[in-house]
């Protein structure tokens, strides 16, 4: 693979950002986004439920990125699977945080 900047070439793909022109992706961008600006706001204290809540988001993305770019379709189905589970984990913490009483920090613009 040959990577120039945000010129992505891969073999057997002529695209340009590759999986960047995918809207899911660029769902799951906005989406990390967000996370981010909750993660900031929960306290200190908190910092297992922060780095969980950081990872499920990640996990999203990554996996799937890593599947955009995977050779076969059943590989490429399998990460998005895992993409899919880790934004239940996310779903599931944010749940977990509002029953915290922590509802301001996701409310707050």
């Amino acid at each position: 693979m040959a990577v120039k900047g945000d010129d992505y070439t891969t073999v057997g793909m002529n695209t340009r950002k590759g999986h960047k022109n995918m809207i899911v992706w660029q769902s799951i961008d906005q989406l990390d986004t967000l996370v981010q600006k909750i993660v900031k706001k929960i306290p200190k204290c908190e910092f297992k439920m922060r780095s969980q809540i950081n990872n499920a988001s990640d996990s999203i993305g990554a996996n799937f990125v890593e599947g955009y770019y995977s050779a076969f379709l059943p590989e490429y189905l399998r990460f998005l699977s895992y993409s899919r589970r880790s934004l239940g984990e996310l779903q599931e913490r944010v749940r977990r945080l509002l029953r915290k009483d922590y509802k301001d920090y996701i409310d707050e613009k």
